[in-house]
C-alpha cells in the first residue's frame, strides 16, 4: 500500500491558502486517545491537489521529533478550523493511525 505524503504548513500559510480559497476539503485523524490533527486537501502552486496538516512552531518540539501539530480536545480543533478556516464541513476519521510519511514544505509548490 503506498504511504500518503503529508507536507507540514505553518498556520498563516494555511490561513493565506484559505484566503486564497485553495483550500478543497479537510478531515480530522484519530492518532490515539485525546491525541486528533488535521488533513487539508489544497492547491499547490502549480495546481496540483497536495495534503498538508500544521507544523508546531517550538523549535524545542520539531526537535524531539514532535513535527505535526496535534490537538488532546476534539471541540477545540473543530472551532479552529471553522474560526480560523471558514471550514463547515469536514469527515472525522475515528481509527486509530500511525502518522504518514511527512515531508518538507516545498515554498515553490504552495
Amino acid at each position: 500500500m503506498k504511504k500518503m505524503k503529508v507536507f507540514l504548513i505553518l498556520q498563516k500559510q494555511l490561513e493565506e491558502l484559505h484566503q486564497q480559497n485553495k483550500i478543497l476539503s479537510a478531515s480530522i485523524q484519530r492518532i490515539e486517545q485525546k491525541q486528533w490533527f488535521p488533513l487539508f486537501t489544497v492547491i499547490g502552486g502549480d495546481g496540483a491537489k497536495i495534503c498538508c496538516s500544521l507544523r508546531v512552531q517550538s523549535e524545542e518540539r520539531v526537535r524531539k521529533g514532535e513535527g505535526v501539530r496535534t490537538w488532546a480536545d476534539l471541540r477545540l480543533l473543530a472551532e479552529f478550523m471553522r474560526d480560523k478556516l471558514g471550514i463547515q464541513r469536514c469527515e472525522l476519521i475515528l481509527t486509530d493511525f500511525e502518522l504518514p510519511e511527512i515531508g518538507a514544505t516545498n515554498e515553490s509548490t504552495l
